[in-house]
């Protein structure tokens, strides 16, 4: 995966102050540690295994009970970092229009892994459906990363009150995600 993914999860936990800093790196083994706390570059390609290790080091120390709420949190975060002001996405974003970015999604999601893809198919004029098939080792945590990727960008289009629902989950057994977009 792109580097873009990491800085956005280093941002995160640099947010969440030093402590939690040096508690989840001294969670993640040495080589992960070089990587993360080394210059990661957004353009450059990393191991998504360092991605999945850190981001379960940051649940262990900073999720507080509910995981699920912290990965929601850490796709929000990602949407903020990389489509706000400065961030490597913003040209994906389209103020007053959801759809915009939601249309690009595929594009994105292909410039930063290396396997899988995503679709995007308009279901109205404030709703949508992104699909992802072929990503291996898919977790439900990731699920709800992109559910909360996918609610911070409609929001920062200017979508209000999104929602997004997963209709399907491959990390439940299904042949793909799919995740339901909607707001007003």
């Amino acid at each position: 995966m792109k580097g873009t993914l990491l800085l956005a999860r280093i941002r995160y936990l640099t947010a969440a102050g030093p402590a939690s800093r040096e508690a989840v790196l001294g969670r993640v083994p040495a080589a992960d540690r070089a990587i993360l706390g080394g210059i990661v570059l957004p353009s450059s390609w990393y191991p998504a295994a360092v991605m999945a290790r850190f981001e379960t080091a940051i649940a262990a120390i900073l999720a507080q009970g509910d995981r699920s709420r912290l990965f929601v949190d850490l796709g929000r975060f990602s949407a903020d970092a990389n489509l706000g002001p400065g961030g490597v996405q913003r040209p994906y974003l389209r103020e007053g229009d959801p759809h915009f970015v939601l249309r690009h999604v595929p594009r994105m999601y292909g410039t930063q892994h290396s396997a899988g893809q995503r679709t995007y198919e308009a279901t109205g004029p404030t709703s949508a459906v992104i699909r992802s098939e072929g990503a291996p080792g898919l977790t439900p945590e990731d699920c709800l990363t992109t559910l909360g990727w996918l609610q911070r960008a409609i929001a920062l289009s200017g979508g209000r009150e999104p929602r997004v629902t997963e209709g399907e989950c491959a990390a439940r057994g299904a042949a793909r995600c799919e995740y339901l977009c909607e707001w007003r």
